[in-house]
């Protein structure tokens, strides 16, 4: 039997289908932008460490992308504890990498602690603190606030929430897929078509409920800021919120799609049922592309390559995953009989077993681009956070695929030659034993396998969420990197400027190179590298992108062929380090080292 109205319907599903994706991938990539790096700090004014003369006006800091900042997301603290900032913070210049507060005046003189909290473009919450001193520092530092309580809850509930956001995904996506590619009878029974729904209804829960969630989380406020309208606008001006929406558009697409879906699909032509696969997977694309363009893979190195990696993984997860809890369905208790008796449901089985096998191997390759992205090195797996949680994924992975492994053999074992029914699926012992049915104890087999890697499944997807939330193991290493203390910068070349030992080698230390106080270290010898004396040694710094400089240093001598030198680095930047070397009253030259200061 054959629907008249199909071949329009099809056009019209294919042009919802197509806008719906056009509407995903076209809008998100402009509204997420392309960020070069995560939000790590750059630079701050005045910088850590820093000793001012005056306290200054405003307090600024820099980051690698853009970010948003709540009014109070900038704290700054005087020595006393009191908080000094006019709790009003913006982006400086309309610039969307930076944020600043004003300070008020009255702080005195000692250590200021200045603590931020701002969301990345990627939605995550950022958060350090920074010292600099006015005057001179103080013995003790004002120490911020510890986070509010709910803070810890809502990370969880957050957590939760992509848990099962990514569950839904997997079981829409892999149910429709299940019944595209595997067994299209399988929507006309109401497990099958619930299974589905709950997907749908689950997705658009989550959706709301990150909607909700994504504020308070990401400004560090309680669950009773969830239902704030300030918290919604402010989610919406991400990137995040913006896919959120194209979500729930797409997922209104989606429920008719899938009420075409359960009508159709029993009975559709050859055009029909392509029609409907490429409705579907322009819808699943979509989806995925939700998550796609508001995550890590938006931002980074190689986000034009990213983002579809990262497409294509979770379309490979939730076709598999979701095809697991379809079978978990139709394989329940009771009702692995009636599905050993279906020769549909034997030829399903085996042609997903080669569908999740292809799926395995697009993840597997998706992954390992994703773990080099995303960590850059092999310390990061033991070093960060990201790379500690990243383990425990492929750890469960791991043990998916061993199980998966057991389902396949239970498929191939279908193939053989007829098997007795046991006698403990549906009668009891008194009743007669039925006929051989190919396959039935096979079938059970692969029940008990599936269910024990939809558990796993569930474990591993709880792992993805917790890794969203985190920060990836390249970006933690960069920002450790941009906090930690640089150190001595070494440098060594010779010198030749005549007169009377007028050449031999100069080696300079400069420690630790940040702003503030610093100690220069020089050391002079021979050409055979022996210490030695020259007449006169002088020292200056100069910043050539401010036209700074040069700023002499005073020179004492140490002992023979050794000088320090000792002064203030005021604020970051490419700096130039010049070492004059005078061996007599006509002789001496100038000697320069570059000189990072942080």
């Amino acid at each position: 039997m054959t629907d008249r109205r199909a071949p329009g319907w099809t056009g019209r599903i294919l042009r919802r289908g197509a806008a719906g994706l056009l509407l995903a991938v076209l809008a998100l990539p402009v509204l997420a932008g392309t960020a070069s790096a995560h939000a790590v700090l750059i630079s701050t004014d005045p910088g850590s460490g820093a000793v001012l003369a005056a306290a200054p006006a405003r307090v600024s800091l820099t980051f690698g992308e853009t970010v948003q900042v709540a009014p109070d997301g900038i704290r700054v603290f005087a020595p006393d504890g009191t908080r000094i900032d006019d709790e009003h913070a913006d982006h400086p210049g309309g610039n969307g990498a930076s944020v600043g507060v004003a300070l008020r005046a009255g702080g005195g003189s000692g250590s200021y602690t200045v603590a931020w909290r701002v969301i990345s473009a990627d939605s995550h919450p950022v958060t350090g603190a920074l010292v600099f001193s006015v005057g001179h520092p103080s013995a003790t530092s004002a120490a911020p606030p510890a986070p509010p309580a709910g803070d810890a809850l809502l990370g969880v509930l957050y957590a939760v929430v992509r848990t099962v956001g990514y569950m839904s995904l997997s079981v829409l996506v892999g149910t429709v897929a299940f019944a595209l590619s595997c067994w299209p009878a399988a929507i006309t029974r109401t497990c099958v078509r619930r299974t589905a729904q709950a997907g749908w209804a689950s997705l658009v829960l989550a959706t709301v409920a990150t909607l909700l969630v994504q504020g308070p989380y990401g400004y560090g406020l309680g669950p009773a800021h969830a239902l704030d309208p300030g918290m919604v606008e402010r989610t919406l001006d991400l990137p995040l919120g913006a896919a959120l929406v194209a979500r729930l558009l797409l997922l209104v697409a989606t429920a008719i799609y899938l009420g075409r879906l359960v009508t159709h699909l029993p009975t559709a032509t050859a055009r029909t049922r392509r029609g409907l696969v490429v409705a579907g997977a322009a819808l699943a694309v979509g989806l995925a592309a939700t998550w796609s363009f508001a995550g890590h893979a938006a931002v980074g190195i190689q986000p034009w390559l990213a983002v579809p990696v990262d497409v294509a993984h979770l379309l490979a997860m939730a076709v598999w995953l979701g095809g697991l809890a379809v079978l978990t369905v139709l394989l329940r208790p009771g009702a692995a009989d009636r599905a050993g008796r279906s020769d549909g449901a034997r030829v399903a089985v085996e042609r997903f077993s080669r569908i999740a096998l292809a799926a395995v191997g697009v993840l597997v390759a998706t992954g390992a681009y994703q773990t080099w992205r995303q960590l850059g090195s092999w310390s990061a797996f033991t070093t960060t956070g990201y790379g500690r949680l990243l383990l425990l994924k492929l750890a469960g992975f791991a043990a998916l695929v061993g199980v998966a492994a057991l389902s396949r053999r239970s498929v191939q074992r279908m193939r053989r030659v007829p098997e007795p029914v046991p006698a403990d699926v549906g009668r009891g012992p008194a009743d007669p034993a039925p006929p051989p049915v190919p396959g039935v104890a096979s079938l059970l087999a692969l029940r008990r396998s599936v269910l024990v890697e939809s558990a796993i499944a569930v474990l591993v997807l709880a792992a993805a969420a917790t890794l969203v939330n985190a920060e990836p193991g390249r970006t933690a290493l960069a920002a450790a990197a941009a906090a930690a203390p640089p150190g001595p910068v070494s440098s060594t070349q010779a010198y030749a400027v005549g007169g009377p030992a007028g050449s031999g080698t100069l080696q300079v230390t400069v420690d630790p190179a940040r702003t503030g106080p610093n100690v220069v270290r020089i050391a002079t010898g021979d050409p055979a590298g022996r210490p030695v004396d020259v007449a006169e040694i002088d020292v200056a710094l100069t910043l050539p992108a401010a036209h700074l400089g040069p700023l002499p240093l005073p020179v004492t001598h140490d002992g023979t062929g050794r000088y320090r030198a000792a002064g203030e680095v005021p604020i970051a930047g490419a700096w130039q380090l010049g070492v004059t070397v005078r061996t007599s009253d006509f002789d001496e030259g100038t000697y320069y080292t570059a000189l990072q200061i942080h």
